[in-house]
């Protein structure tokens, strides 16, 4: 499940993990005072949202949504049914994007065969675009089963495969103890976060694997050319910023680009965490800014909503591994002002 936000609407979506999910891409209205069991409303209709048949081209299944300041929301329709022990791809997986000012479909891009593999798993995607290159935006998406990054070029409405052995697991980071539900990932590059433009006209892309306590870097510089990103040697590109420590395994990402602070989504600890891009990359300058064990249980997406940060948690891995408790709550989203969590943290030493 993801959330993110535009104007009075916070999207949800929810993956087709088992039978019986009506909708796989929704929202609902922040303008309001309900704020509990809020039904969700299909977007951009009920009828896109249903299982193709045919030469329908109906959601299959999305994770993960990116909003672009172009007034876009852009995702990845992965065209698999992920059912347990019944694993179905009804068609190629697609990047979708949305005219958020009129509901409307504008680009339905299929990616190529040989984008991905037959592992490939396309969980969350991050666009690279400013208000005043709208028509030359890049689209990254992380392969996390995989082990490769797609880029996808608006402008020339064309996809590429970057490799890197970055993009793996890391082998003595698999184990998860997760709502006292004991298993293992082999999940490899989970999520990539952009900062601001540099000097140079591109951004550092950090990015981590889900089940790995490493954040490496990359110009977009490199992802963005496609000859540079796909040659075999790849020399210096990628580099190591830090090994974050034991149990550091983070799900999603996201960085504030105004205050340089990335956000991280620590599964293994119940809690969302913070580095500040513009202090050294040590294990010393990350911090916890919030922790619950019972209302913070697996946070697995975060994103940057202007100066908020919004996390989703949820109660996935106990969906996947265990049996849910219906009494309970399973699914919350907590959204703050980042300059307010960062306060008394080793994040805020930067004065903004």
């Amino acid at each position: 499940m993801s959330a993110n936000r535009w104007r009075n609407k916070l999207f949800v979506t929810v993956p087709r993990r088992r039978p019986g999910i009506p909708s796989t891409l929704n929202f609902i209205w922040t303008n309001t005072s309900q704020k509990h069991n809020v039904p969700l409303i299909s977007y951009p209709n009920f009828a896109i949202n249903q299982l193709p048949t045919g030469d329908s081209d109906g959601f299959v299944s999305i994770y993960r949504t990116a909003v672009d300041p172009c007034n876009r929301l852009w995702m990845v329709d992965t065209g698999t049914l992920e059912y347990p022990g019944n694993v179905n791809r009804l068609q190629q997986p697609a990047v979708v994007i949305i005219d958020l000012l009129t509901d409307q479909i504008i680009r339905r891009y299929e990616l190529r065969p040989l984008d991905i593999t037959n592992r490939t798993s396309l969980a969350t995607m991050v666009v690279d675009v400013t208000p005043a290159t709208c028509n030359s935006a890049y689209a990254y998406m992380p392969d996390l089963s995989g082990f490769g990054v797609v880029v996808y070029s608006f402008q020339e409405n064309r996809s590429w495969r970057v490799s890197h052995n970055y993009f793996s697991p890391d082998a003595q980071a698999k184990d998860f103890t997760i709502g006292n539900v004991n298993f293992q990932l082999n999940d490899g590059i989970f999520s990539l976060s952009l900062s601001d433009v540099k000097p140079d006209g591109h951004r550092n892309a950090y990015f981590h694997s889900l089940a790995g306590t490493h954040t490496y870097s990359v110009s977009t510089h490199i992802l963005k050319n496609r000859r540079l990103a796909t040659r075999m040697d790849h020399g210096n590109d990628f580099m190591v910023e830090v090994n974050r420590g034991q149990q550091t395994q983070a799900s999603a990402s996201d960085l504030h680009r105004t205050s340089g602070i990335l956000f991280l989504g620590l599964v293994n600890q119940n809690a969302l965490a913070c580095w500040n891009s513009f202090t050294p990359a040590t294990p010393d300058n990350f911090d916890i800014i919030y922790k619950d064990d019972q209302k913070f249980q697996y946070p697995c997406d975060v994103k940057i909503s202007g100066d908020d940060v919004i996390v989703i948690t949820n109660a996935m891995p106990v969906f996947l591994f265990g049996k849910l408790n219906y009494n309970e709550i399973n699914f919350r989203i907590w959204i703050r002002n980042v300059y307010e969590a960062i306060r008394d943290t080793k994040c805020a030493m930067r004065p903004f």
